[in-house]
């Protein structure tokens, strides 16, 4: 699989474009991961299907130009594939899906613990490198009564890792295009 991020620069620019289209496009960021060969972002609700292209085109539109590369088309080849969205209903879902994309690091090999990769919102959901990239999500807030209790809540949570099967509805939601819910 080829790397769509070159250096630590081309997160920090990711993460930076992310920002201000999330501003842009007023959608909220619940969780991000940006691994060396993909990208995975969980955003609240858009408010048109229409916009949720632009925003995702935009962002790759966004990592293409800035690049001063010996043939300009291998930077846009790392941006050229077709993003993949799938709806994801509100309550349980979109915690696994955080849960899912913060643990992705782990599942690629790329580090041992969650809070070991600086590229996901798990360092800032925790508090150890606050983001103004990251929203809370509604049910995260309901974790706990202060913020203290929804860490640790969500540490537990996340220290029983991604069931398979979780993993799999994820991943086939994805491939398939289809919500998750229920």
């Amino acid at each position: 699989m080829r790397s769509v991020f070159r250096d630590n620069l081309d997160c920090r620019r990711y993460l930076a474009n992310l920002y201000e289209l999330k501003l842009r496009f007023e959608v909220p960021i619940y969780a991000w991961c940006l691994l060396p060969v993909s990208a995975s972002i969980l955003t609240g609700p858009f408010r048109s299907s229409d916009d949720a292209t632009e925003f995702m085109q935009s962002l790759s539109l966004f990592q293409v130009e800035p690049r001063r590369m010996p043939a300009p088309s291998t930077a846009s080849r790392r941006w050229e594939q077709r993003f993949q969205l799938c709806q994801v209903a509100p309550g349980y879902w979109p915690l696994a899906c955080m849960r899912y994309m913060e643990f992705l690091p782990v599942r690629a090999g790329e580090c041992d613990m969650p809070w070991n990769y600086a590229w996901s919102s798990f360092r800032a959901r925790m508090g150890i490198e606050p983001s103004a990239l990251l929203d809370p999500y509604l049910g995260y807030l309901r974790m706990g009564n202060d913020e203290e209790d929804r860490r640790e809540c969500y540490r537990l949570f996340m220290g029983r890792g991604v069931p398979d099967g979780e993993a799999a509805t994820i991943r086939e939601a994805l491939l398939r295009a289809s919500p998750l819910k229920g």
